[in-house]
């Protein structure tokens, strides 16, 4: 399907009149691209910690205003309207540069165009990860995960991805029971079961996130040794795993030390990633006060892993 994009570069204060003006026209849909909104947003709000440092930034100092329309419209009534509304709003108030642009858009760009930015990579010396739609030999000894990240987070590019796959590679034992809670697309569950575990339960809130994970486990022949499930730790009936990989973020972390020893056994091994590294500190703080031990940490730019001992 096709549409026609209507953009118009503003500042905040006259952003929402105009929204809500384009709406008038018969828009189906706006909306508002503001840097600073988006920058206090992510200061304000820790659940952003993964948050691309120079997203902000990207968009520039004004704020853009989209709005798309059925691809029919006609183009040319629309921005006689727009034209009018802008020299009134001028009249009355600051309203930026005023730039009005247009371009027919088509959802093929949305659904295919980032195919074109995900090769194949190593995520470790053993392990490459390649999406569906790309060939790839293996070289001697490696390890090959087919993934594609649909709507899910996680494809193995990012610090604390990579992190969490280097250590389960370290620390996972032939025929471990693993749990990978806030599995994603499964990456990592997919990587413990190459490895060699016995058995691992992935774990996802979010419906998208399961249903991605669900469809990478069963197309790397993994449906077997590999269950996915929709909930969160507390969802699980108490059971002891060997191994358990949880990649999120501090704010999630921290309150999971409270319950998690109901399941570990003698020798559970838990891998931590997705810390921030100005929270390391409180995380480590408040799982040492739970009874678990810290056995290693590594950090890769602005990230910590860690590696507890139940």
């Amino acid at each position: 399907m096709k549409w026609i994009e209507v953009s118009v570069t503003t500042n905040e204060p006259a952003s929402e009149i105009l929204s809500e003006f384009l709406m008038e026209l018969g828009a189906s849909g706006t909306e508002i691209v503001d840097a600073n909104a988006f920058r206090q947003a992510s200061e304000q709000n820790s659940y952003l910690d993964y948050a691309d440092d120079g997203l902000a930034e990207s968009y520039g100092p004004d704020v853009e205003v989209k709005a798309y329309y059925p691809e029919g419209a006609d183009i040319g009534k629309l921005l006689g309207r727009i034209s009018q509304r802008m020299d009134e709003l001028s009249g009355l108030m600051d309203t930026g540069p005023g730039t009005v642009r247009w371009q027919v858009r088509d959802d093929a760009e949305w659904k295919d165009n980032w195919k074109a930015y995900f090769k194949p990579f190593r995520l470790t010396d053993r392990i490459v990860v390649k999406p569906s739609w790309e060939n790839y030999v293996p070289g001697n000894g490696q390890i090959v995960i087919e993934l594609d990240p649909g709507m899910a987070f996680g494809t193995g590019t990012h610090e604390t991805t990579r992190m969490c796959a280097l250590l389960g590679e370290k620390y996972l034992k032939p025929g471990d029971r693993v749990l990978d809670l806030g599995c994603g697309t499964a990456i990592l569950a997919l990587v413990a079961a190459k490895l060699g575990a016995g058995s691992v339960l992935a774990v996802d809130i979010d419906e998208a996130a399961v249903k991605t994970a669900r469809q990478n486990v069963e197309n790397n022949g993994e449906a077997s040794r590999i269950e996915v499930r929709r909930g969160v730790l507390s969802d699980i009936g108490k059971e002891p795993f060997d191994l358990i990989l949880i990649n999120i973020i501090a704010d999630v972390i921290i309150p999971l030390a409270g319950i998690i020893r109901g399941y570990t056994g003698e020798n559970t091994r838990i891998i931590l990633s997705g810390i921030i590294g100005s929270r390391r500190d409180e995380v480590v703080s408040i799982w040492q006060d739970a009874g678990l031990r810290l056995v290693e940490e590594v950090k890769t730019g602005e990230w910590v892993a860690l590696v507890f001992h139940a």
